[in-house]
């Protein structure tokens, strides 16, 4: 069997916090989602719910500050308290459905306000840490696996994996004003493109993108301008560009910049027809955006939105209502039509009724 048809019958991981005491991982299987028509029609019925039993709950403070969540390969690791020294990461592996209890997040990444996770090649997870709280230094963190036989005297198991997490040696170049708004991985796999926006400077103003380099550890800056999508930009081969949402809701593509080069102007970019959003941003439920986009491989993408259900009140939604959400979830395929403009195919889709137990935190998907 080709890898190619090993993911695609792979599951997406939802993680949510809906339960009072935390966060839930259910397991959706893709295969269940209806299609445009059907999906049209299970719309003006009754909304199912998520699969239960979930995979598993984890136990956080939901009522203070949304845990941050991220993955790498098979494995989910949550830093559940974002200003304590004292939580550890939790590492829940989807394929032995086994939580490990990972390293501390070092001083450098506390607290955690707008942290970003950059994963590379399966093997190391970047946090860039903006630190606007106490007008320090970006933090640049790595957080890595090491062989498992390497000893160690504080494992409990000579088979467990041992985790880590270190200072990178190259400062970011940004300064504690800087807010970063897209970041993607280039197709070698090694090097990390980040765009930023300085706070409260005008509307294209204060605009930078870097590039880091992961095995020379060297920045280089490109210029004064942004990649066209917020948040995680995703490579996809078959229209051998970037794809990422934007925060209206619109698909966009991008040409792969050089990474040596530096540009007066952005790359090219492309813009999908209409907005895949289905509710109203404003009733969206989720920080920043309350949508988050997961590329699935073989052109294939899963979009999350969830939003207040028609009825609620947005503050009831997100303090505990019964039901008070509803979660759209949208598998689509993309491509250049024969005029070379982004297009979405194929699309599956369902919707679930959901509580939720807080404002900030945007349910998200893994593809696994």
């Amino acid at each position: 069997m080709s890898s190619s048809n090993s993911r695609r019958r792979g599951h997406d991981q939802l993680v949510i916090e809906d339960w009072e005491m935390g966060y839930s991982i259910h397991k959706l299987d893709i295969d269940d989602l209806d299609s445009d028509a059907r999906a049209a029609a299970v719309s003006n019925q009754q909304l199912g719910r998520l699969p239960e039993p979930c995979a598993i709950r984890i136990e956080a403070p939901v009522d203070r500050y949304p845990a941050s969540v991220t993955a790498i390969g098979r494995k989910i690791l949550f830093v559940t308290d974002r200003y304590s020294d004292e939580a550890p990461i939790l590492i829940y592996d989807t394929e032995t459905a086994s939580l490990a209890i990972g390293p501390r997040p070092t001083p450098a990444l506390l607290p955690l306000g707008h942290i970003l996770f950059v994963p590379v090649d399966e093997r190391w997870l970047y946090a860039l840490n903006p630190r606007r709280e106490d007008r320090l230094q970006c933090s640049f963190e790595v957080i890595s696996r090491g062989p498992r036989d390497e000893e160690d005297e504080f494992r409990l198991s000579w088979r467990a994996e041992r985790w880590s997490v270190e200072s990178v040696p190259a400062p970011m170049p940004l300064g504690y004003r800087d807010v970063v708004r897209a970041y993607a991985v280039h197709p070698d796999g090694r090097t990390i493109f980040v765009s930023a926006k300085e706070l409260w400077s005008r509307e294209g103003e204060g605009d930078t993108t870097h590039s880091f380099d992961t095995r020379s550890s060297v920045w280089t800056r490109h210029g004064e301008w942004q990649l066209p999508f917020h948040g995680q930009g995703y490579y996809v081969d078959e229209v051998d560009a970037w794809v990422g949402l934007r925060r209206d809701g619109f698909l966009c593509s991008c040409a792969i910049p050089s990474r040596r080069r530096t540009a007066e102007r952005p790359p090219d970019s492309k813009l999908g027809r209409k907005t895949l959003f289905r509710e109203n941003p404003k009733r969206h439920v989720g920080q920043p955006t309350g949508a988050t986009l997961t590329y699935m491989d073989d052109a294939r993408f899963c979009l999350v939105e969830c939003a207040a259900r028609q009825g609620v009140r947005w503050r009831d939604a997100s303090d505990g209502e019964v039901d008070g959400c509803v979660l759209h979830v949208t598998v689509f395929g993309v491509k250049y039509d024969k005029r070379g403009g982004l297009q979405t195919t194929d699309h599956h889709e369902r919707s679930y009724l959901v509580s939720r137990y807080g404002p900030m935190f945007a349910a998200q998907t893994f593809w696994m």
